[in-house]
């Protein structure tokens, strides 16, 4: 059998047997689906997993080249953009001993299968950098890329970059990529494409946790224009950007977000925009009013059908400012949001925010099931909905004892609400040309003067 040709048939197969294979392949089962006239049912949310190393990846390529055994200089006094370009070879992965490698140019590579992997190696990128390091498929998509175990070394004044643009058809998978030092030149980092409808990517441990100046609008990592294929983030680390730690938005294709920690990122902390997204077992938390952006949300669901939220824990606690730590825009048509706790101490800042739809529409199914509410803050509503049907809102605890804090606050929504408690100080519900079946639902009004214990 070719060998190139099984890489790609097994990189398609189970999951799980990504323990014996680098290479990774579609999650999720593709059999289930949703519609938006009944509520929505939550796609598949079981993360992939695979051996989390770097044991097997120079199994899967015909060639490796060590590039300090090719001439590199592993001391970062010489560049080593030459040594690189004369070893970027189809089916082939460059590996960098321990050490630091100056890269004084962008590399460009087009061939269909690359590979980079780093032992302790980290890229330093030339004086006053602010372009593309890596730009690996960017003009004629590969088809397949893997990149792992590199650090970039941004700490230099005005120097950084995109350390990775990685395109390819059918497989991509970085791992364990890092930056360090704060962003201080406007371009963005981390992107990825997948560029056709059966391709999948996998981005697992990448740590940016220094962030961007306020000014720049650098994002952390984002799903490029170009992508058509699922993209699955799992277990990275992104703090202080001024535009969204993740802004996954792509075209086509289905983004998942499995666990990791986002800090402090304006706009959003995690951005989707894609049918069946799914966001799980992710902790999103700003405690930085002079944060690196503004408009500090926690989760912003930006559009699609049948998005998942669950097992999340956000923490709005100190901000710029906020829309909310979950918010579902005026595009997006069903989500279900489900065991998660929301942690609200900025003042004014609501716990769900469901926004206005265009010219008044409404939009749903949208459920919000076993979700506790608390935290410290004043005035406003921990959740504010407006312009929903089929708005379910079920099991849900509500605790904010801070001055002039509302419950539940509607307008022009229809659903109902179950078994679900509400202590405030303020109005436990504001309706306006809202309709809700309750049931097993209970009020304690807090007195003002607790508020302060």
């Amino acid at each position: 059998m070719n060998r190139r040709k099984y890489l790609a048939g097994a990189a398609v197969a189970a999951l799980p047997a990504l323990a014996g294979c680098a290479w990774p392949g579609r999650g999720g089962d593709d059999s289930d689906e949703s519609t938006v006239d009944d509520p929505p049912t939550p796609p598949e949310t079981t993360p992939p997993t695979d051996d989390g190393g770097a044991a097997s990846l120079a199994d899967e390529f015909e060639h490796t080249v060590d590039i300090v055994d090719a001439g590199a200089d592993p001391t970062g006094q010489r560049p080593i953009d030459d040594v690189l370009r004369s070893h970027a070879a189809d089916d082939t992965l460059v590996t960098f001993p321990p050490g630091r490698y100056r890269l004084e140019t962008e590399f460009v590579s087009e061939v269909p299968r690359f590979g980079l992997q780093g032992d302790d190696a980290t890229i330093v990128p030339a004086d006053g950098n602010d372009q593309v390091l890596f730009g690996l498929g960017g003009r004629t998509p590969a088809s397949e890329l893997a990149v792992e175990g590199l650090t970039f070394d941004f700490r230099a004044a005005d120097t950084g970059g995109r350390p990775l643009l990685a395109k390819a058809t059918d497989r991509i998978l970085a791992r364990n990529l890092t930056v360090r030092g704060e962003v201080d030149v406007r371009q963005d980092i981390f992107r990825f494409d997948v560029t056709e409808p059966d391709g999948y990517g996998i981005v697992r441990g990448l740590r940016l946790p220094d962030g961007a100046l306020r000014g720049t609008g650098v994002t952390g990592m984002e799903v490029g224009d170009d992508n058509a294929g699922d993209i699955d983030f799992i277990d990275c680390h992104v703090a202080g950007f001024p535009d969204n730690g993740l802004y996954a938005d792509p075209p086509e294709g289905r983004v998942r977000v499995f666990g990791g920690t986002y800090l402090n990122n304006g706009i959003a902390g995690v951005r989707v925009e894609a049918d069946e997204a799914v966001v799980r077992s992710v902790h999103v938390r700003c405690d930085d009013a002079e944060g690196a952006g503004d408009n500090m949300r926690g989760i912003r669901l930006r559009r699609g059908r049948s998005v998942l939220v669950e097992d999340c824990l956000v923490e709005i606690l100190d901000v710029t400012s906020s829309d909310g730590a979950v918010t579902f825009a005026t595009e997006l048509e069903a989500a279900v949001v489900r065991n998660c706790r929301l942690r609200v101490d900025a003042d004014g800042v609501n716990a769900i925010r469901i926004k206005s739809g265009v010219n008044g529409e409404r939009r749903g199914p949208f459920r919000c099931e076993n979700i506790r509410i608390d935290g410290e803050a004043e005035t406003g509503a921990s959740i504010q909905l407006a312009d929903a049907r089929e708005c379910t809102l079920r099991d849900i605890s509500i605790h904010h004892p801070g001055t002039g804090r509302d419950g539940i606050v509607a307008d022009n929504v229809t659903g109902t609400l179950r078994n679900t408690s509400i202590a405030v100080t303020g109005r436990p519900f504001r309706f306006e040309n809202s309709d809700f079946d309750r049931n097993d639902v209970t009020v304690d009004r807090i007195a003002p003067s607790a508020a302060d214990h």
